[in-house]
């Protein structure tokens, strides 16, 4: 297949095109003002690169246009598109998609995909995740913003499967004298890590770029107000979210930073699958259909995370609630006076702790 990347030299759209290098297709792109590092990656992979997004790039041919979000309708002061190529590709009713969609059909289907989301440290994780999966000699296959010192190139496809990385989840005990591990079809799917952006996809899909990739674990690390020149608030970006919480699957796991009380209420507005949380203590939180124990991070091993905001650790200890016996309760009063039998998400948040089996209901 030969691709045309409109907006190519953008750390994500610059890891699509070695990802599909890689793959063997035939990539071409143009960008203006192209630019390192992605500039320096793609020609080191014998990627063209055109300069500017002329209408002539149509004489390629490509089998379809993959369009970087960059691109737009928008009219240059004179009245003459700024993107005359993506109104010559409107015109000749040409193939085209976006990055994320051809990603999630072509490089993403069957695989274990691990997606790192959140307003900051997206790169940084995703390259730590990347890294520890590498070292554990899983072969991952990646998409980093950015290029990582520790592999040298944004984006590869990789090799290894989700068989060993499977071992990490909890599984039900084997019955006495079993000896034989019969991992199930979806642990042999390939890994791939994926810096999991919530800007929109492109000018004609304006969904969140990570509502395309499907993820089986979603890393949620926090969520403030950013964008705004796409988003009206903050309101708006948890939607995005929960959308993302909505595409993992029931087998899945989504991985919250408990602190953050915007994530708090992306997952009080539903979830489906199993929750671990990160940030301080254990707590209990009642899921649609079960309930089940999140384990923080922290509190499962001696070195606890230390990477939270000086504001956050520097929050007075809470009293907890003697009512219902659960976490650092914010609203003490108001929980006792509503009954410990129930209350609701609007009376008790608990500022992102969950407790109790019947407060809070996802």
């Amino acid at each position: 297949m030969h691709i045309h990347i409109l907006g190519i030299c953008g750390t994500f759209m610059g890891g699509l095109a070695a990802l599909a290098r890689e793959a063997g297709h035939t990539v071409t792109g143009c960008d203006a003002g192209v630019y390192p590092p992605m500039s320096d990656q793609l020609r080191a992979l014998g990627i063209e690169l055109i300069e500017g997004f002329d209408a002539s790039q149509m004489a390629l041919k490509p089998d379809v246009f993959v369009i970087g979000n960059v691109v737009s309708r928008a009219r240059k002061p004179d009245g003459t598109p700024k993107f005359p190529l993506m109104e010559a590709i409107l015109d000749a009713g040409a193939p085209y998609t976006s990055g994320p969609q051809w990603l999630a059909e072509h490089v993403l289907q069957g695989r274990h995909v691990l997606a790192v989301a959140g307003t900051h440290g997206k790169t940084t994780t995703t390259s730590m995740l990347a890294w520890i999966l590498e070292s554990a000699g899983l072969e991952p296959g990646f998409l980093v913003g950015g290029v990582p010192v520790n592999f040298g190139v944004s984006a590869r496809l990789g090799g290894g499967t989700a068989q060993g990385f499977a071992q990490v989840k909890e599984e039900p005990a084997q019955r006495a004298g079993d000896t034989e591990q019969k991992p199930a079809p979806s642990r042999r799917h390939p890994l791939f890590v994926i810096e999991a952006d919530e800007y929109d996809t492109a000018f004609f899909d304006k969904r969140s770029k990570f509502v395309h990739y499907r993820p089986r674990t979603a890393i949620l690390n926090n969520l403030e107000f950013d964008h705004a020149d796409i988003f009206d608030d903050l309101a708006a970006i948890e939607r995005q979210f929960h959308h993302l919480v909505r595409t993992v699957a029931s087998t899945g796991r989504v991985v919250v930073n408990g602190l953050e009380e915007s994530l708090t209420r992306v997952l009080h507005a539903g979830c489906w699958s199993e929750v671990r949380s990160f940030g301080s203590g254990g707590e209990r939180l009642h899921g649609r259909g079960r309930t089940r124990t999140l384990r923080r991070a922290g509190a499962r091993h001696p070195g606890r995370h230390r990477g939270l905001a000086p504001r956050r650790r520097a929050q007075p200890a809470q009293r907890p609630c003697r009512d219902c016996g659960g976490g650092a309760c914010r609203r003490v009063a108001r929980h006792r006076r509503a009954g410990a039998g129930h209350v609701s998400e609007r009376q008790a948040p608990h500022g992102g702790a969950w407790h109790g089996e019947r407060h809070h209901r996802l």
